[in-house]
């Protein structure tokens, strides 16, 4: 992810997509991996996606997307990664 702190924006690309902790990156159909940008990175867009940071705390991010969505991201009290990438000692060779 790219964040530009002067526009409060972060740049979403997407390289691997997980449901639940099994992998389905490469199970995807053509049109699904097209249409969330699948392997793109930022350059490869014309207008890359963005979201616009409205508010964050501790816990919680909150952010508008490009098309006037809003997501909101929660801080976990666990880290859920292992399920989805293996032991923690493996987590060193995850991109974040």
């Amino acid at each position: 992810h790219i964040f530009n702190a002067k526009r409060r924006q972060m740049v979403i690309t997407i390289q691997q997509l997980f449901l639940g902790s099994r992998d389905v990156t490469n199970f995807l159909p053509d049109f699904v991996a097209e249409g969330v940008g699948l392997g793109k990175q930022p350059e490869d867009f014309n207008k890359p996606p963005t979201f616009t940071w409205i508010g964050a705390s501790d816990l919680s991010l909150i952010a508008r997307g490009g098309t006037g969505g809003i997501a909101i991201w929660t801080r976990l009290p666990q880290d859920i990664r292992p399920a989805a990438y293996g032991p923690k000692q493996n987590l060193s060779a995850v991109k974040e």
